[in-house]
């Protein structure tokens, strides 16, 4: 049972360093501990812009319109994130590349409050508490 989650932990890890491939350095420390949360496509954008602002990187937060749906994306300093489906409800940040210019000619911004650590806290803590219900 030991080796079950041990590989299982391995696996996590493993899952974290990829997702954290493409972050600038200081990004990629902060965003560490939240790598295993998966929040709805607006709290990403929270999550992000927060983690950001601590690394002191500029963030915009943008929605692409799109075919089926609408994404949310950041651009952190240059760096691209996937924020997931405008209506999603479970979604991972994932690096991307930069949209087209056609895409971005057509992109909303969207404004997001930016949060302290005891706020991004309150928000994961919450969201899993949902999750489970």
């Amino acid at each position: 049972m030991t080796s079950n989650n041990t590989e299982s932990d391995m696996n996590e890890s493993k899952m974290a360093e990829s997702k954290m491939q493409g972050l600038p350095t200081r990004l990629a420390e902060l965003f560490e501990p939240y790598a295993g949360v998966s929040l709805s496509a607006l709290d990403n954008f929270k999550l992000l812009k927060a983690l950001a602002d601590q690394a002191a990187l500029n963030c915009e937060c943008l929605e692409l319109s799109g075919e089926p749906r609408a994404i949310y994306v950041a651009n952190c300093d240059g760096h691209w994130f996937d924020c997931g489906f405008s209506n999603a409800y479970s979604a991972e940040i994932r690096p991307m590349t930069q949209p087209s210019e056609a895409q971005l000619a057509t992109a909303n911004k969207v404004e997001v409050p930016l949060l302290n650590a005891q706020q991004l806290s309150f928000m994961c803590m919450q969201y899993a508490h949902f999750d489970h219900c």
